[in-house]
């Protein structure tokens, strides 16, 4: 087994057996037919390599229909594009647990969606995912002629690590000075990872993201990383005023839920478009599974979200 150096065999085996039995987990348990909310028939994905600072990585491009390409390019525009991070504590590598989103933008947006296959722990540590997502980002940018889209109106979002390395893209190009995203969708993410585990409650006696998961979290791809710094905590970056506007989606029963409602508090006080709502009765990756109406709900608001940021923008 590939292990980063910096990560005890240990925790390196208990990210190694979330890797093997989290697909089937996910077909077995989640994206059941009620939490598919597409109303247009949206293809198979096709795959892409993209290329990253630290070699290829795969990626899947899911392509809005025909009819609505042929549509907005005869008013003068190519698609737009939300680029997908999925989830998986930064650890699982399983983009298609994402589907059920993907399809839904890209039916009811007419965008591309484009989910990139980041490499994650035991075999990498942190910075490694977060710089293929930003390079990924780059990609979709400039990729615009070549692949049929509009790489001018670009947005990025994911749920948990996917929409914390979503807050690195964007943050990134803050830094950097890079075209920033049109709009950012962050659900039930991690953004404050100095806190210790007991500040992580829930009132659920066995919630989904439990203390045993976050520690496997933090010694694979976290392992030896600086907790402060604001790309491994992103409620601590000194930039969150220049975020574009940004969805933040909490769960009720998710330990991750206090400092992500925190996180959108802030950055309403820093002048930030937000919307952040909180959804009652759920945990941790509801958007997946059932009961299917707060899916639906949670879903159609990133889709609201998205589609402002994309018609403002051109």
């Amino acid at each position: 087994m590939k292990r980063d150096p910096r990560i005890a065999w240990r925790h390196a085996l208990a990210a190694r057996a979330l890797q093997l039995t989290y697909p089937a987990m996910n077909r077995l348990l989640l994206l059941p037919p009620e939490v598919e909310f597409a109303t247009k028939p949206i293809a198979a994905p096709a795959t892409v390599r993209i290329p990253t600072r630290h070699g290829d990585i795969g990626a899947l491009v899911f392509s809005p229909t025909s009819e609505d390409i042929e549509s907005q390019l005869a008013d003068g525009r190519s698609p737009p594009v939300h680029m997908l991070i999925h989830g998986g504590g930064f650890i699982t590598r399983y983009p298609l647990g994402e589907g059920n989103v993907a399809r839904y933008l890209a039916s009811e947006l007419g965008c591309y969606v484009v989910m990139p296959d980041y490499r994650a722990a035991p075999q990498v540590c942190h910075p490694v995912a977060g710089q293929e997502c930003y390079d990924a980002y780059l990609w979709v940018r400039g990729s615009g002629a070549a692949r049929g889209w509009d790489g001018d109106r670009v947005s990025v979002g994911g749920p948990s690590a996917g929409g914390h390395l979503s807050l690195g893209v964007a943050l990134t190009a803050i830094e950097r000075g890079d075209p920033s995203p049109a709009a950012l969708s962050v659900e039930f993410a991690p953004v404050d990872l100095t806190l210790p585990n007991a500040q992580r409650t829930s009132t659920r006696s066995r919630p989904i993201v439990g203390d045993a998961l976050m520690d496997t979290v933090m010694n694979t791809y976290f392992a030896g990383a600086d907790t402060s710094h604001p790309l491994v905590s992103p409620a601590l970056h000194p930039a969150l005023d220049r975020l574009p506007p940004t969805l933040v989606i909490t769960a009720e029963h998710d330990t991750l839920r206090d400092e992500a409602d925190r996180f959108a508090d802030s950055l309403r006080r820093a002048g930030v478009e937000v919307t952040h709502r909180m959804f009652e009765g759920v945990d941790h990756g509801f958007i997946y599974h059932r009961p299917a109406e707060p899916a639906r709900a949670a879903i159609s608001l990133m889709g609201d979200h998205l589609g402002s940021a994309f018609r403002r923008s051109r």
